[in-house]
C-alpha cells in the first residue's frame, strides 16, 4: 500500500488545507481500503493512496483511465458524482476549489461473475488477460452506490467545508447493455458463435499491427485501406444503441493494441504509454464517425512512423540502409556481398559495423529475419511448409527446420499447431 503524500510545490499558499486533506485521503483508505488520487485541473496525477497495486488490464496506462472519468464528469464541474466505466467499476468524483479533483476508487458496486468477465475478454478482444482481469475485479472492495455516495459528501464537507444537500448524480453503467447480467451474457455468448464476423479476422489483425513492429508505415496504410474497403469484413459492436459510441471503443481498443505493437517494435514504453493516453483523451472529443475513422487511421500511421524513427535513430546510415534491404528484399538470395554492392560500401566495412551496432554477424539477422518471415507466412498465409523454405531461398527442408528450430525452440509444424490453436 502506497501512503498519500503531496508534492512540496503543490503546498505552496495552501500549505494547511493540504495537510488536513493527506490526513483524510490517508484515514479513508486504511478504513474503507478505497485507493484515492488527487489530479491537478490539467489531470496530473499530484499524490496518490492505493488499497492495492493491481491495475485493470483493459486500460493502456493508469493515466488513461484516469482521463476516461474525468471529461464525463467535465473538468470544470463543481458537483460531486459517481462515474461508471465501460468496465464495471464505479469512482466517486470529488471537485477540489482550485486545486484539482480527487478520485475515489475504483469499487464496484457489484462484483462481476465469471461468466460476464468472460464475454468482457470476449468482446474487447483481450484474450489471454482473463486471470489478470479476475484477479483486478477481487482486489476491489464492493462498495454500493448509495454508501459511495455518502463517502462522497463526507469528503466534499471535510475539504470544502459545505454541506452537499443534493443528490448525487449516478450516471448508468456505461458498459454494453449486452454485458450487464449473466442472463443476457449467455444470449450475446450464443450470438457471438452464430455471427462468425463480429471480430475482426484474427489474422487480418495481426498482420495490421505487424506493420507497427516492423514500423513500415507505408505498407500499413495501404493494407488499411484494402482492409477497410473488403465487403466482407464487418466490425464487431461493443455498443449496440450508440454507433458512435460504438466506434470509439472499437478505437479505444485499437490504441491499445498498436500502443503494445509499437513497444514490440522498439519504441520506448513510455513514450508508446504517453502516446496512447493522448490518442484516448482526443478521441473522447470527436463526435462523428468518419471523424473517429480517419482519427484511427492517423493513429496506426503514426505509432508505425514513430517506431520506424526510433529504429532510425538508433543506427547509422549504411546499417539502416542496409536493414532496409533485407526487408525489403527477404524473398531474394542475401549475402553480405550482394548488399554491399547495393549500398555501395566495401563487404568488410559492412560487416564489421553491422557486428558492431546490431550485436550479431549480418548472416545471423538475415536467417533471424527469414526465420521471422515464415512464421509470418505461417501466420496470415496457407503456404505449405516447404513452398515457404523455398520462398525464403533455404536450400532444404531440413535446413530450414534445422534453423527455424534454432532461433524458435521448436520445429515449423509445432509453430503451425500452436498459432492454428491459439487463433
Amino acid at each position: 500500500m502506497t501512503t498519500f503524500n503531496l508534492m512540496e510545490e503543490n503546498l505552496v499558499g495552501n500549505r494547511l488545507n493540504m495537510k488536513n486533506l493527506e490526513y483524510i485521503c490517508n484515514l479513508m483508505t486504511d478504513i474503507l481500503n478505497i485507493s484515492i488520487t488527487l489530479l491537478n485541473n490539467e489531470g496530473t496525477i499530484m499524490a496518490e493512496k492505493t488499497a492495492n497495486e493491481l491495475i485493470n488490464p483493459l486500460y493502456p496506462s493508469k493515466q488513461s483511465f484516469y482521463r476516461q472519468v474525468i471529461p464525463r464528469n467535465g473538468k470544470n464541474s463543481l458537483s460531486p458524482a459517481i462515474i461508471g466505466t465501460p468496465f464495471f467499476e464505479n469512482v466517486s468524483i470529488i471537485p477540489i476549489a482550485n486545486l484539482g479533483t480527487i478520485i475515489l476508487g475504483p469499487v464496484l458496486s457489484k462484483r462481476p461473475s465469471r461468466l460476464l468477465i468472460d464475454n468482457l475478454i470476449t468482446a474487447y478482444r483481450k484474450k489471454g488477460l482473463e486471470e489478470a482481469l479476475s484477479d483486478y475485479y477481487y482486489s476491489l472492495p464492493v462498495i454500493s452506490n448509495a454508501k459511495l455516495g455518502q463517502i462522497c459528501k463526507l469528503i466534499y464537507f471535510l475539504y470544502n467545508n459545505k454541506i452537499y444537500d443534493k443528490d448525487i448524480i449516478i450516471p448508468k453503467m456505461q458498459s454494453p447493455n449486452h454485458l450487464t447480467d449473466d442472463k443476457t451474457a449467455n444470449k450475446y455468448i450464443l450470438e457471438t458463435h452464430q455471427n462468425s464476423s463480429f471480430h475482426h479476422d484474427p489474422i487480418a489483425e495481426k498482420k495490421l499491427y505487424q506493420f507497427i513492429i516492423d514500423g513500415q508505415k507505408e505498407h500499413l496504410l495501404a493494407y488499411w485501406k484494402a482492409f477497410k474497403e473488403n465487403t466482407s469484413f464487418h466490425f464487431g459492436k461493443l455498443s449496440k444503441k450508440n454507433e458512435v459510441r460504438n466506434q470509439k471503443n472499437l478505437t479505444i481498443a485499437t490504441i491499445t493494441l498498436a500502443t503494445r505493437a509499437a513497444i514490440t517494435g522498439g519504441l520506448h514504453p513510455e513514450i508508446a504509454y504517453s502516446l496512447g493516453d493522448r490518442y484516448i483523451q482526443d478521441l473522447e472529443e470527436l463526435q462523428d464517425i468518419k471523424d473517429i475513422h480517419f482519427f484511427t487511421e492517423n493513429i496506426l500511421y503514426e505509432f508505425a512512423d514513430k517506431v520506424a524513427k526510433t529504429n532510425r535513430e538508433n543506427y547509422s546510415r549504411p546499417i539502416f540502409q542496409c536493414r532496409n534491404y533485407i526487408y525489403k528484399h527477404i524473398y531474394e538470395p542475401l549475402t553480405l556481398q550482394s548488399i554491399a554492392e547495393h549500398l555501395s560500401i566495401s563487404p568488410k566495412y559492412l560487416s564489421n559495423l553491422f557486428k558492431k551496432e546490431v550485436g550479431i554477424p549480418i548472416s545471423e539477422y538475415i536467417q533471424q529475419m527469414k526465420i521471422e518471415e515464415a512464421k509470418k507466412l505461417m501466420t496470415f498465409a496457407e503456404h505449405s511448409l516447404s513452398d515457404i523454405h523455398a520462398l525464403l531461398h533455404f536450400t532444404d527442408q531440413s535446413y530450414f527446420t534445422k534453423v527455424f528450430k534454432k532461433y524458435t525452440g521448436i520445429t515449423p509444424k509445432q509453430f503451425r499447431k500452436n498459432t492454428v490453436n491459439f487463433l
